[in-house]
């Protein structure tokens, strides 16, 4: 890279050749033309110039001279240049006015207005201008340092190649604010850096008509605005860092063109920063880091295809984070969302439409309520992977978790671990697509979740564990949804829930296990309707003081079974079936002196009923209509109170018990046809 042509420093501008002479306030010095070595200064420092001053030169000329070696510049990113200067202008004063316009390649201009009396160079500004419409300014670098309060900066060029600098830094001595700089830099292959070292800073970027740009801005006082605009760009980056403690910092980024980067960090230990990004084309990759006390803003919107877009706030409460991976033609976008620190109350929000997207957030910290979205609703969204994962230690607040997807084939796991309180965790999923797969994990106290699914070849599974308050859980799958698999587990203190599935060669599972408190209520319902070969398994096991099950299925050919033991107080079995072929098999063991209560009821061809109860006080209502039909039922315990009742022909009944004699505990039986057969 050609070395750049600058003044860095007044003692640098005082070891400069005699040859040039300085001007006097208001001058301008200008060229046309000239020979190799030649070069343009001006200087205003001295006392008669310090008030205000104004600079310019002119020249056409792709020369450059040599005014000797001065220091070493380090810019933001680690990079040093090293100036030479050739032409410039040095102003000492306070409401300075420089500008400096080249045509031509390989041209070079430097600015630098400072003041150490005073308020320093305040209220100056400085203009560059390399290359235009009829005469582009290739290879041309541009440099200026301004030192002083609510200066102004102002770099232009037109071209290929082209490098711009603008360093601001506040006067200490001042009020250390207000700085603007503009960056405008046409063609491709630019580089342009702006340093801010000021409050209630400006900085804009706009890189057009080329790609392979980049744009680089840091700010590193509060109150900051910076923003980027890349047009027609492919291959360009832009990258925002800005510090500061107070108010928060503000950016934003316009990027058009495949292949682009954005990176934006926001720090400072107030937060409340905010950030948004517009992206489009293809490869094109987002990241933003917010961290901060109070909470940050972000947006991303993101269009194209093998994208990602990532967003991380940290060590604050409050946050908000929303990206939009849309529009037409989306296809294989990425997008994650990490949320954390304590206060919790976090918003995080993933909207993706097209195919094979990816969606991840994860919150994670000390704070209750904060909420998660991730929305892949839209037609012909196939093939589509959604997870959220949050883990809180919090004494108040609901978590949150919202999961749907449209089209087929879609992913959607929910992890939700919480520590403390009493309110607890929530998590939907839709799926109104066929081959779905979803899954919600929870752990920790009052416990919520509902998986609704309407397509073929679904698979829903809810698992639940931890103490307190009760979980439920709902799995649901509308009609013409057939080969669907719902499964829910739960070990909690208390648990609640049920599944519905309306279409043939279904499976349904609940298992509950009765963790502490073992006084809590377990109830689980099933119901499986108008249609054959379905499969429905209940299992209740654990302590507790009341434990229902519910079973109902319509149709032919299914097989329900209900299986509850423990140490409970009571429980409670319904089984109503209704179709040819169904099977049904229920055991209850109270494990003591538990009360045992049991109501089946079958109507239809070929049925058959397998029932073991073993506790005290036993009761049971089974009631079978229809031909064919079989019951065989075995007991152990004491105060029957069992009524059987079988309509049709052929039907058999077969009962094993041990306790009261025959006749003395309380047996009803009556059959319309068929026989009957007990035995001790």
């Amino acid at each position: 890279m050609k070395k750049l042509n600058t003044l860095a420093a007044a003692t640098a501008v005082s070891a400069l050749s005699a040859g040039y002479a300085a001007c006097a306030p208001s001058a301008a010095a200008a060229q046309d033309g000239g020979a190799s070595g030649s070069g343009s200064l001006v200087e205003q420092a001295d006392a008669v110039t310090r008030e205000t001053s104004t600079a310019e030169i002119v020249q056409r000329s792709d020369q450059s001279g040599t005014l000797g070696e001065v220091t070493a510049i380090e810019l933001f990113t680690g990079r040093q240049l090293q100036p030479d200067p050739a032409r410039g202008i040095f102003q000492k004063a306070r409401g300075a006015t420089a500008r400096i316009t080249y045509l031509g390649v390989d041209n070079a201009a430097a600015i630098y207005q400072s003041d150490d009396a005073g308020d320093g160079a305040d209220g100056s500004s400085a203009t560059i201008r390399l290359g235009n419409d009829s005469a582009a300014g290739t290879d041309s670098t541009a440099y200026i340092d301004q030192r002083g309060d609510k200066g102004v900066v102002d770099i232009r060029q037109q071209g290929d190649a082209n490098f711009s600098v603008g360093i601001q830094h506040a006067n200490p001595a001042g009020s250390a604010s207000g700085a603007e700089q503009t960056h405008t830099l046409a063609g491709h292959d630019h580089r342009s850096e702006i340093v801010q070292e000021a409050s209630g800073t400006l900085a804009d970027v706009t890189l057009s008509q080329g790609g392979g740009s980049t744009g680089q801005v840091r700010q590193t006082q509060i109150g900051a605005k910076a923003s980027i605009a890349i047009k027609n760009g492919p291959s360009s980056r832009a990258r925002l860092v800005q510090t500061g403690s107070g108010r928060g910092n503000v950016a934003d980024v316009d990027v058009d063109g495949g292949e682009n980067t954005t990176d934006i960090s926001q720090r400072g230990e107030d937060g409340a920063h905010e950030a948004s990004v517009a992206q489009a084309g293809e490869k094109s990759e987002v990241a933003i880091v917010q961290e901060g006390r109070k909470g940050n803003v972000t947006t991303i919107d993101q269009n194209g295809t093998d994208g990602s877009a990532v967003v991380r706030q940290e060590n604050s409460p409050n946050n908000k984070a929303q990206i939009d991976q849309a529009g037409a033609g989306s296809v294989s976008l990425e997008g994650l969302i990490e949320q954390s620190g304590a206060g919790g109350n976090n918003s995080a929000d993933i909207d993706q439409t097209g195919s094979t997207h990816t969606a991840v957030v994860r919150q994670r910290g000390a704070g209750g309520g904060s909420v998660a979205g991730i929305d892949q609703s839209t037609d012909n969204t196939d093939e589509n992977e959604a997870t959220v994962d949050q883990v809180v230690d919090a004494a108040s607040g609901t978590d949150t978790v919202d999961i749907d997807q449209g089209g087929s084939a879609n992913r959607a796991t929910i992890e939700q671990r919480r520590g403390g309180g009493d309110t607890g965790s929530n998590a939907s999923v839709t799926q109104p697509g066929g081959r779905g797969r979803a899954t919600v994990a929870q752990e920790g106290p009052a416990l919520k979740a509902q998986i609704d699914q309407n397509g073929n070849a679904n698979e829903g599974e809810i698992s639940q564990k931890g103490t307190g308050t009760a979980g439920e859980a709902s799995i649901k799958a509308g009609s013409g949804t057939d080969n669907n698999m719902a499964r829910i587990f739960q070990e909690t203190g208390g648990t609640i829930a049920s599944i519905d599935q309306t279409s043939p060669n279904n499976e349904a599972t609940i298992e509950q296990a009765n963790a502490q408190p073992e006084a809590g209520t377990v109830e689980a319902d099933i119901d499986q309707s108008a249609d054959v070969q379905n499969i429905a398994s209940i299992v209740q096991t654990g302590g507790g003081t009341v434990r229902s099950a519910s079973l109902a299925q319509s149709g032919r050919e299914n097989d329900g079974a209900i299986d509850q033991s423990g140490a409970a107080n009571g429980m409670t079995a319904n089984v109503q079936m209704a179709g040819d072929l169904n099977t049904v098999q229920l055991t209850q063991d109270a494990q003591g002196n538990g009360n045992l209560q049991a109501e089946l009821k079958q109507q239809g061809d070929g049925n058959s009923i397998t029932w073991d109860q073993r506790g005290s006080e036993l009761g049971a209502t089974v009631t079978q209509q229809g031909s064919g039909n079989a019951v065989e039922v075995t007991q152990s315990g004491s105060g029957y109170d069992v009524s059987i009742t079988q309509n049709g022909d052929n039907n058999s009944l077969r009962i094993t018990y041990a306790g009261p004699s025959e006749g003395g505990g309380g047996f009803t039986v009556v059959q319309n046809g068929g026989e009957t057969r007990h035995a001790d």
